[in-house]
Order: C-alpha cells, then sequence, then structure tokens
C-alpha cells in the first residue's frame, strides 16, 4: 500500500488538468496567448474548417515556442454553429483523455461553439467532484489581460507572453517578413550617418531620400531608449509578404514595436498631408497583420499641424482614436525619452478597476428541459440580451413571439427606441395584414409592457452575474415555458444566459440568419415561422429613406453606378425593398467621409445589403485638390463600409464593393481578400450575393449600361 504522503500526490495529479481545450476563431492571437499561458501537457486547438489553417498556425507557433508532449489540431467541421457536432468533437476528446479534467478557453470560435463547449464542461466536471472546475473554464479578458475564470477565489490568471514576439504575432495571422533585416538604406543612415547613405546612393531623388533619413532617425530614436525595456522588442522597416504574388511586398511598416502582446506599428512621413490621406490603409493593414491589439503612431517631419489628428479621425471615423496618433518628428525626439515615456503614451496601463468576485451561480438542480420546444403558440417568457447590433434583439422578439421579455444589457448597450420596436415587431409578427401601430396603440393593447429591460446593467463580462439574474427571473415566471435567445450581446452573456436555462428547464436557442433558422441547443435546428418586419430606422443610424434619384459629388462616390445597382436589385426582387442612404452625402462638410460606409442600403425584410462604390480619385479636405486613389485606400474603403454595416446588422448584412471594369480593379479585389482573410484563389467562381460570411463583402466590377448577373439577384430569396 502506498504511503500518505504518495495517494495524496497522486490525487493531486489526477485533479490537476494536463490537458487545455483552446477554441480558435478568426483572430487567432487570443489562442496563442491561452496556449503560452495555460499549464498544459497536452493542447487541444478546436476551430471549425474555416478556421483551420488559422490553428495549424497557432499550433506550429506554440510547437516552436515551447516543448509541450503533444499539440493536436480538431476541427468541428464546416459548420460551426451546429452545437452537436461540437459536443461530439469534445466527448471524443475526452474519451482520450479518459475522464481526467481539463482546461477550457473558449474565447474564440463562434458564439455557439463557446456555449457548447462550456456547457459541456460544466456537464463533464460536475462541482460536486470537481469542485475547482470553475477555474479551469477560462476566457480571454482584453481589458486586463487575464484569463477570466467563474471561480471567485482564483478570478482571473494573468496571460504570460513571455515566449511571444512580433514573428508569433504576425506568423498565426498568416504573414511573414520578405526579409528580416533592416533595408541597405536605413542601415546606412543607422551606421554611418546621412554621409553613407549619400555615398552609397548620389543619384537617389529629394524626397527618397528625406524619407529614408526620417525612418532611420525614427527607427533610432525608439532602440536607444527600448533596447532595455522589458518584455519589448523593435523592428525596422519590415515588408510583408504578399500570398497572392509571391516575391512581392502586400504591406510595408517604417518600424514595429511590440511590449508583452501589444504592438505599435510607426509610419514615418515627410508630409503632414499623407497621414491623413494614408491613415486608413495603415491601421487596416496593421490590424490584418497583428490583430486587434494594435495601435500607429504616424511621425511627420516639420512643424506640428494644428488639428491634423482631429482631421485625420473626420475623413475616416472608422479609426478609433484611442489606438491612432499623429506626432511630429519633434515631438517624437522630446517627449519619448524613455519605456516608461512609451508604455504611457500608447501602451496605457490595463484596467485598474478591481476584478470583482463573480456572482453566485444559480443553483445547481437542473431540471429536464421540455419535451417539445416552447414555440410561438406557448407565448413563452423570454429573456435575452442587447449586443453592439440592435438587430438581432428584435428578430428574437419575432421568432418567439413571447408574452413576456425580459432584455438584459451592459453598461455599453444603446437602450434608446429599442422598447418600443420591439414591442412594434411583436405587433407586426402577431398581425401582419394590420397597419403599423404607433406609441399610443402599443401602449394601449399592452405591446409595451410585454418588453422590459432589467433594472440595472448587468457587467457584459461576468458569466454568472448574467446567469444569476436571469434565472432569477425565469423562475419568477409561475411555471410559463421560457427560453433564452443567445444571439446577441458578449459571449459571456450568452453563456450566462445558457446557464440560467440549463439550471431553469427552459431552452437555449441561437437565431442563424443567414439560413433563417433557429436552433435549439436542445431540439436541433427549427424554421423561422416568417421573416421578421424590422424597424430598420432604429439599427441603419446614419441613413435615411431615399424616395428619389442617388445624388452625389463623383470625387467621393460613383453615383452612377450605385444608381444602376439599385434600380437593377430592386427590379428584380419579387418582395418590398426600401432603400437607405448615408446622410454624409448630402452634407458638404462630412461628404469626404462618405466613402468610408455604404453608400446605400436596400433593406428586404430581415436582410439587408449594403452598397458602396468608392470613387478612384479624391478631394482633400484641406487643400482641395484631387488625387488618385490606390488600391490599398480603396479597399480599406471597403472594408470600412464592411465593417460600418456588420455592426448594425451583424449576419443580416452583406456588402456589395462596386467598382467599373478596368483599372486596378483586380489588385484592389486582391487586397479586400487579403484584408478580409480570404484564401486565395477561393472567390474565382461565379459571384453571386450571399449572407454567409458579413465581413467578406462581394467585390463586383459592372458597367452601369449593362449590369451583371449578380445585379439581377431577388433579394426576397436569400
Amino acid at each position: 500500500m502506498a504511503p500518505h504522503g504518495e495517494r495524496t500526490r497522486e490525487k493531486a495529479n489526477v485533479d490537476t488538468p494536463r490537458t487545455s481545450v483552446v477554441l480558435v476563431g478568426r483572430n487567432p492571437t487570443p489562442a496563442l496567448l491561452s496556449a503560452l499561458t495555460l499549464p498544459h501537457d497536452h493542447l487541444v486547438l478546436l476551430c471549425s474548417d474555416d478556421t483551420l489553417q488559422a490553428a495549424h498556425r497557432v499550433a506550429e507557433a506554440v510547437r516552436a515556442r515551447t516543448a509541450p508532449a503533444s499539440v493536436h489540431v480538431a476541427s468541428v467541421g464546416p459548420d460551426p454553429h451546429d452545437p452537436k457536432s461540437v459536443r461530439d468533437r469534445l466527448r471524443i476528446l475526452e474519451g482520450l483523455r479518459e475522464g481526467r479534467p481539463w482546461y477550457l478557453d473558449y474565447t474564440g470560435g463562434t458564439k455557439i461553439m463557446s456555449v457548447a463547449a462550456a456547457l459541456l464542461h460544466e456537464q463533464a466536471l460536475p462541482p460536486d467532484r470537481h469542485p475547482r472546475a470553475p477555474a479551469w473554464r477560462l476566457y480571454l479578458d482584453p481589458r486586463r489581460d487575464l484569463l477570466r475564470t467563474a471561480d471567485p477565489d482564483h478570478p482571473g490568471l494573468p496571460v504570460d507572453t513571455a515566449h511571444v514576439d512580433l514573428a508569433a504575432l504576425a506568423g498565426v495571422h498568416g504573414s511573414h517578413w520578405i526579409e528580416d533585416r533592416d533595408p541597405e538604406p536605413v542601415r546606412l543612415v543607422l551606421q554611418g550617418g546621412t554621409q553613407a547613405l549619400d555615398a552609397r546612393h548620389p543619384r537617389l531623388g529629394p524626397a527618397a531620400r528625406r524619407g529614408i533619413v526620417a525612418e532611420a532617425r525614427v527607427l533610432a530614436h525608439l532602440r536607444r531608449h527600448l533596447r532595455r525595456a522589458p518584455d519589448t522588442e523593435v523592428l525596422g522597416p519590415r515588408r510583408v509578404a504578399d500570398p497572392a504574388r509571391p516575391g512581392d511586398s502586400v504591406a510595408d511598416f517604417d518600424a514595429v514595436v511590440r511590449h508583452r502582446h501589444r504592438v505599435l506599428c510607426v509610419e514615418a512621413k515627410t508630409r503632414p498631408g499623407d497621414v491623413e490621406a494614408r491613415a486608413g490603409w495603415t491601421v487596416a493593414k496593421a490590424r490584418r497583420v497583428f490583430g486587434n491589439a494594435v495601435s500607429v503612431l504616424f511621425v511627420h517631419t516639420g512643424p506640428a499641424r494644428p488639428r491634423l489628428r482631429e482631421a485625420m479621425l473626420e475623413h475616416n471615423p472608422a479609426l478609433n482614436a484611442r489606438n491612432t496618433h499623429v506626432w511630429s518628428l519633434d515631438d517624437l525626439l522630446r517627449r519619448l525619452s524613455s519605456f516608461d515615456d512609451l508604455r504611457s503614451a500608447f501602451f496605457p496601463g490595463l484596467d485598474p478597476a478591481p476584478l470583482r468576485p463573480c456572482a453566485h451561480a444559480p443553483p445547481p438542480a437542473c431540471p429536464d428541459p421540455p419535451e417539445r420546444h416552447p414555440g410561438p403558440e406557448t407565448a413563452p417568457a423570454m429573456v435575452t440580451a442587447l449586443g453592439g447590433s440592435r438587430l438581432g434583439t428584435l428578430t428574437a422578439v419575432h421568432a418567439h413571439r413571447p408574452a413576456r421579455t425580459l432584455i438584459l444589457s451592459s453598461h455599453q448597450g444603446m437602450r434608446e427606441h429599442v422598447r418600443e420596436a420591439a414591442a412594434r415587431t411583436l405587433h407586426r409578427a402577431e398581425h401582419p395584414d394590420a397597419p403599423p401601430a404607433d406609441a399610443a396603440h402599443l401602449k394601449e393593447h399592452g405591446y409595451r409592457d410585454r418588453v422590459r429591460f432589467g433594472a440595472d446593467p448587468v457587467d457584459g463580462s461576468d458569466v454568472h452575474a448574467v446567469a444569476s439574474g436571469a434565472h432569477t427571473w425565469i423562475s419568477a415566471q409561475n411555471g410559463r415555458p421560457a427560453l433564452v435567445d443567445l444571439t446577441t450581446g458578449t459571449k459571456a452573456m450568452s453563456l450566462g444566459l445558457a446557464l440560467a436555462a440549463r439550471h431553469s428547464g427552459a431552452c437555449a436557442t441561437y437565431q442563424l440568419a443567414r439560413e433563417r433558422t433557429l436552433i435549439c441547443l436542445t431540439h436541433g435546428r427549427l424554421p423561422l415561422p416568417d421573416r421578421a418586419a424590422v424597424d430598420w430606422s432604429l439599427v441603419l443610424t446614419g441613413h435615411t429613406p431615399l424616395h428619389g434619384p442617388l445624388s452625389a459629388d463623383p470625387l467621393h462616390v460613383d453615383a452612377p453606378l450605385l444608381e444602376a445597382a439599385r434600380t437593377a436589385l430592386t427590379r428584380a426582387t419579387t418582395a418590398h425593398v426600401q432603400t437607405w442612404v448615408d446622410t454624409t452625402l448630402a452634407d458638404p462638410d462630412r461628404a469626404h467621409t462618405a466613402r468610408e460606409r455604404p453608400s446605400l442600403v436596400l433593406t428586404c425584410g430581415d436582410r439587408a445589403l449594403g452598397l458602396t462604390a468608392p470613387a478612384w480619385r479624391l478631394r482633400r479636405p484641406h487643400d482641395r485638390r484631387t488625387r488618385r486613389v490606390s488600391p490599398g485606400a480603396w479597399a480599406q474603403s471597403v472594408h470600412a463600409a464592411t465593417l460600418h454595416l456588420n455592426l448594425r446588422c451583424d449576419v443580416a448584412g452583406t456588402v456589395l464593393a462596386l467598382t467599373r471594369p478596368g483599372g486596378d480593379v483586380g489588385r484592389a479585389r486582391e487586397l479586400v481578400d487579403w484584408i478580409t482573410h480570404t484564401p486565395p484563389g477561393a472567390g474565382t467562381t461565379e459571384p453571386r450575393i450571399t449572407f454567409d460570411d458579413p465581413l467578406r463583402p462581394l467585390v463586383l466590377a459592372a458597367d452601369p449600361g449593362d449590369p451583371p448577373a449578380p445585379l439581377h439577384t431577388d433579394l426576397a430569396s436569400l
């Protein structure tokens, strides 16, 4: 018989996870950080077929930097919205682990993947047998750089970045340098000054010479003050290899600085005006190569220009003022003289607010779910969340026709007019042939009373605070059939709602808009009854109905091409189509920003098709001169318009980017594909309008006089 001490150690080893399952999504950085932080021997990277390449890149980076006993990549298949495939894949992996405990990081993947995996983890490791299991379910809190858990005694695990470097961060996003060394002209200036550059390149033009000298001065200053900083890396000019054109560059940076896993891309310009013109494309390529934890610093020679940063943000509102900085070279040399200066300016401290203990989870009792899904005919009670897109909240009311609805919102949720719009959607669902109801009718007939907000905002990162609030409300419904809708809100909010459903015997559902299907985690896929009548004025903020022809400055957007597309699509559609126009097009003071958002949005039922056609010439706001737009800037405008619509419509919206045949169309399409992580050659099939991936726009070359086949699509069939 083994001594008591050995038995205790054996039990501790059995109760300590040695395997980590990490979900991988479109942004692979969280998966890399988790894989390098969790104390495991075996790593499983769980993805879908669409993110399989990203998962393999994470696996390669982990193998190169640490030495786990095994790294395994597993896919749930082609459909990341199928909870059964997620559970089946995890059960197989659990069998390979012979029932031992395991870590789960559910940050990546789709919302359904995260919720299904976390629910299975809770079920497989019940608290009566594994009291520490809540500390083994984690997700990345980017504000605090913590892997947060549901254990109030151990609420967070600091992210370990000891093995993170710029090559790893770029590599997991499918990017690498053409040459991993400073270019020869910059090296000459760094080592021998401008005399060495002039001696080697005596015929160098004055503009090129000024640019090289500016890059070298910025790089030398950064290296001098950061070379001894901990967990910090500084690279000089780097060119990113083009996956579509071997040997060519798809993007470049004048300097790149890393502190922990956060990145600062530095762009040196010799004229302040170039900052405003290139800002959007520079930020887009930085995020494409390094993910969301990136900032951009523009450094220009000459005196500081008043309001340059404000003008840049006005020119491209899609930029984030917190992550986009503009300094003159003199400012850089004067203000940045230590690592602390750099950290306070570009890598501010993590969220100083203390991490509050997690709220108590719902009671452990798990009643059996209903034998049949509670459809609209049962007049169920419903709890849902309010996310960045308010559309999902409205379509949830339409899909379930609840007698009572509780909407949970975080502090960031935009609650204005949502209750009335939800009540109006509910009225239209139940009385499709009646005229639209006004506010007085909704109040008189009790529709507003059927939709309520929670008394206080919830912490969108606290799973169990959401679960507790939802469970309490469901329990007070006196046995009425209940369900939760996970479609909107953060992943933590969705998981909290799913936990409340599990512990209340309710159904947890998710709307799959691209297939117009309802997914119940218990009963599988269910067809949606019909199309929701959406209050688009609430969703499409910044757009207004267009009843006449479109008119716009040809130096901002191609209005004839947009009008031709609108006419063709409206004629081809068998249902009613409403056209919404970007309000900035008619505003002379703001029209230069119009290329960064969809000029027109065609709505048909619960679908929204954005049309964008950025012009190939651009008038500079500060001097009114025009210039040719580069393919990169055109692609960035398309990307900004896509993000703009996605923020409002989520998966129920998609963007069609239009341009005329010829010119730089092919290169612009390649750059759009690169920004949106579309593999080279993936778009070679016959182009058609779909709602499969709202973050990948369809780029279409079209002649206004002869619209191609996709512009004759019946939007009612999508």
